[in-house]
């Protein structure tokens, strides 16, 4: 089953999500720093979401036209140069620059989600969910790796403030360059099946009760998810005096979260039908955002960040299953772009307007605007699960 292509996908991806681990780690803190406005500080975390936005539709076609291979190596490339763009700019102060460079890094950020497919090419259908749940480790890898470069590099000598730990990104994306020298466009025949399905309209399939809610899970445990964690740097390292350190265990913990759960999720889901880990899920993000307002100690963080990973897994996982139950195999295109726009748009809103309303009206505020939306979303999938009870299977 684990056989040389998956075994460098997945190496590569340990190396590859370390770079959105530093930027979400550092990116809010730098802007900070670097902004000439407050309410600028999380543009660069924004612009590396709206990387992975531009790209995640077009990747597919590239590949097409240049192969896997070619396309992975050429995107982690451009992640290693966003990685010394990066640095320069801190060194000069230049947050505008800093910003773009972190585009670059949402770029192979969004590439980095088609290693899944690579790795389902290359192996037997059978043993797919063992490989894409093999391949999942790579971001708890991610989430211990990345952030300790991050703050050991943060005072490199001769160097700006953290202007090495995004040297250190360029290096370790550069571990991820020779993984993908072993990896071969060798996709199974097996797994090529032409479709045979007339596709149906546009609006008989987004107006079903399955795609709708699948589409709502994935893209509240990205909304949620990315307003909470882009502002928890800000919070902890800049508002409430912890060190870089402390507030990397945090992320640290949180990215592991996130990743974690995916041993068990997809038993779960067989166990207890998608919708009632979606509930779960949202469940898990509500109580994240209790246990903030309780306090700001270094355990509060810690939970509720922990607890915000599982959720975003459990909803995530929950409605990316939904969601391939409901469109046939000549619609999933369209299906998934839906999906991705609302995903990452929804995403690049919660990320730009965190950090204003962050400065503006506190850490609490951004937890009370989350709660109606899980409270909301809660009551209508309980609501459709006893409309229709064939969504929890």
């Amino acid at each position: 089953m684990f056989n040389r292509n998956i075994l460098a996908l997945a190496l590569a991806q340990c190396f590859a999500m370390t770079a959105p681990a530093i930027t979400v780690l550092l990116g809010s803190v730098i802007g900070s720093q670097l902004a000439s406005r407050p309410s600028l500080a999380t543009l660069p975390i924004t612009l590396m979401v709206m990387g992975m936005a531009i790209m995640s539709y077009p990747a597919a076609f590239i590949m097409k036209r240049i192969g896997r291979k070619s396309t992975f190596i050429l995107s982690a490339l451009t992640a290693l140069s966003g990685g010394l763009i990066a640095s320069a700019s801190i060194d000069h102060g230049d947050f505008y620059t800093f910003s773009l460079a972190c585009l670059l890094i949402g770029i192979n950020a969004a590439v980095v989600q088609q290693y899944r497919f690579a790795v389902v090419e290359s192996t037997a259908p059978e043993h797919a969910a063992k490989a894409l749940s093999f391949l999942m480790f790579g971001g708890v890898f991610a989430a211990y790796i990345g952030p300790e470069v991050a703050t050991h590099l943060s005072h490199w000598p001769d160097k700006s403030l953290y202007a090495g730990s995004f040297l250190g990104l360029s290096v370790l994306l550069s571990g991820s360059i020779i993984c993908l020298l072993f990896y071969n466009n060798t996709p199974r025949e097996s797994n090529k099946i032409p479709s045979t399905e007339t596709p149906r309209s546009l609006r008989a399939m987004v107006s079903q009760t399955r795609f709708l809610i699948a589409v709502s899970a994935s893209t509240i445990a990205f909304t949620v998810m990315s307003m909470i964690m882009t502002v928890t740097p800000i919070s902890m390292h800049v508002v409430q005096d912890f060190t870089v350190e402390e507030t990397a265990t945090v992320i640290q913990s949180h990215i592991i979260a996130m990743y974690l759960p995916s041993l068990v999720s997809a038993y779960l889901i067989t166990r207890l039908g998608t919708v009632n880990v979606m509930i779960l899920g949202a469940a898990a993000m509500l109580l994240c955002s209790v246990i903030a307002l309780v306090d700001t100690h270094f355990m509060h963080y810690w939970w509720a960040l922990v607890l915000l990973g599982i959720g975003w897994n459990f909803l995530f996982i929950s409605g990316t299953t939904a969601l391939g139950q409901a469109y046939n195999s000549s619609e999933k295109f369209t299906a998934q772009a839906i999906n991705e726009a609302a995903i990452f748009g929804f995403q690049a809103v919660a990320t730009l307007s965190a950090g204003a309303l962050m400065y503006t009206y506190g850490w609490n505020v951004i937890q009370y605007l989350n709660m109606p939306v899980l409270i909301v979303f809660l009551i209508c999938i309980m609501w459709k699960k006893r409309s229709f009870p064939a969504l929890s299977k």
